[in-house]
């Protein structure tokens, strides 16, 4: 069985994506019935810790395959940018020019955040473990800031000797050793620690374990795929009701490892040892919504500002009903998006991929 047959992994993604924007537009629900959007919706932000996991086995699986030289980085460093930048930066170009333009520059917090989303810097301290605005223009990227730390970080690592133990050696520096030389103790709390450097408190904040606990699944993966898809299937089973029950109830609904992390992790590692059984019956839309998850991630949140006050002109207000025009507004921009920014760049990162390996998985 291929890396690129992970239907499951791919249909989570795009779940994942889903519950973010759930999330973000549960405040229509609430305006009519109060509290009632948190309660279906509140726990759609953990939709990120997934996103995590995912990006960290699906890596581990690309490095896997990457020559370890500088040739083999540069290229691995290639494919990611591909994968992201483009259609980030042509979103985040959109998003400005709905949400204010030039008006932007008229306000010195909003001019900081709009260099900060430039170029992925995060610049608050004290607000981990966004470290920007994340209710601000563009607020999302603040997992981006992580997932490109965590891209270029072990790009480099790649060209160490033994580069997974030098991988392993670099985040215990960073991620523990760093913050008791600092005396700051060890916290698995999202937080992060006190600190005066925002870049500080993001390359020692505990979300990286999402990252970390990913690879070691990536690195399992050949082990679970000899495991019995039948119990793995009922294992999935079990772990997705055990999630909505305690979701539900508002327990472990919160960023981390120790919260909604090691739920998503069971899910996924029952879902990729699952595969062979439940992969034929996983249904295409699902698949679909795992491919234009990238773009539905970050293009959602114009609902809420430059296209949602376009809303509010044609009559739509807030409710139900502009809750579902902004869940399928945003599915079909999603799409365009994937169909006509993400592919063609797609395509070029794996003929990049092809010339020195086989294509990435998932993706």
């Amino acid at each position: 069985m291929s890396s690129n047959t992970l239907k499951g992994l791919q249909a989570l993604r795009g779940l994942a994506a889903l519950s973010v924007m759930f999330f973000h537009f549960r405040w229509n629900i609430n305006d009519v019935w109060p509290g009632t959007g948190d309660k279906l919706f509140g726990w759609g932000a953990t939709g990120v810790d997934l996103f995590f996991l995912i990006s960290g086995f699906v890596i581990t699986l690309t490095a896997k395959k990457s020559t370890p030289d500088f040739k083999g980085t540069l290229n691995f460093l290639k494919r990611r940018a591909l994968r992201i930048l483009p259609v980030y930066y042509i979103i985040f170009l959109i998003t400005f020019f709905l949400s204010g333009a030039m008006s932007v520059f008229h306000y010195p917090d909003k001019t900081e955040n709009f260099i900060s989303a430039l170029f992925f810097r995060p610049i608050y301290p004290d607000q981990g473990p966004f470290y920007v605005d994340d209710s601000g223009m563009f607020g999302i990227r603040w997992t981006l800031n992580y997932e490109l730390y965590f891209y270029v970080a072990l790009g480099i690592l790649m060209m160490a000797p033994f580069r997974w133990l030098s991988t392993c050696l670099f985040f215990a520096v960073t991620l523990i050793g760093v913050p008791l030389l600092t005396g700051k103790g060890i916290s698995l709390s999202v937080e992060g620690y006190p600190t005066e450097s925002a870049f500080f408190g993001l390359i020692t904040n505990p979300m990286i374990f999402l990252f970390l606990a990913g690879m070691l699944v990536g690195h399992a993966w050949p082990v679970l795929k000899r495991i019995n898809g039948a119990v793995m299937s009922v294992l999935l089973i079990c772990s997705l009701v055990l999630a909505c029950i305690l979701f539900e109830d508002g327990r472990f609904a919160n960023h981390g490892l120790l919260n909604s992390g090691w739920i998503y992790l069971l899910i996924m590692i029952f879902a990729i040892g699952a595969e062979k059984t439940i992969g034929k019956f996983i249904p295409a839309f699902l698949v679909r919504l795992g491919d234009i998850s990238f773009s539905l991630y970050l293009i959602h949140t114009l609902m809420n500002t430059g296209i949602g006050k376009r809303l509010e002109a044609l009559g739509i207000e807030t409710g139900l009903e502009r809750f579902l025009t902004s869940c399928l507004l945003s599915l079909v921009l999603a799409w365009l998006s994937w169909r006509f920014i993400e592919s063609p760049f797609l395509a070029k990162k794996n003929r990049i991929a092809q010339k020195s390996e086989s294509a990435d998985p998932i993706a």
